[in-house]
């Protein structure tokens, strides 16, 4: 297995960690037969709320740290493994590293667990620091 093949595996399991969310977001929903849009209320017969509930707050709010984290770590990543020689050792450190801190936020941010969250955010920052850090040290050499 290569650098790329690392990359294409955490691509992947990191897209299903924002389908992961996208869905909890609907089952938080239904499970509380709560919506925003009339629409949705009526279609699942629930109630109308101008406001989201706690649970979908939460959820949403994961989703949202996710999205401001994983695009910027794809392009770090791709970059990374377009360099002249990507370790794969490297690779699995960075890319397999920030995949499962990723998960591992994920699923703490929606149990309210801190101060994991706040760990597994601050060490998935880490991986991306340093895979800037190779790149530009790939770039200047």
């Amino acid at each position: 297995m290569n650098a790329l093949d690392i990359y294409l595996l955490c691509t992947v399991a990191l897209a299903c960690n924002l389908w992961f969310l996208t869905f909890a977001t609907g089952f938080f929903r239904a499970k509380t037969k709560t919506f925003v849009n009339a629409e949705d209320a009526k279609a699942f017969e629930g109630k109308l709320d101008a406001q989201e509930v706690e649970p979908v707050l939460r959820v949403q709010a994961a989703h949202r740290n996710a999205l401001e984290s994983i695009p910027l770590f794809l392009i770090l990543g791709f970059l990374y493994v377009q360099t002249s020689s990507p370790s794969t050792t490297g690779a699995m450190a960075y890319l397999i590293s920030f995949t499962v801190l990723r998960w591992l936020h994920s699923i703490v941010y929606l149990k309210g667990l801190q101060p994991w969250r706040t760990i597994f955010f601050g060490l998935s920052v880490l991986v991306m620091v340093g895979l800037a850090v190779q790149l530009a040290i790939a770039a200047l050499s």
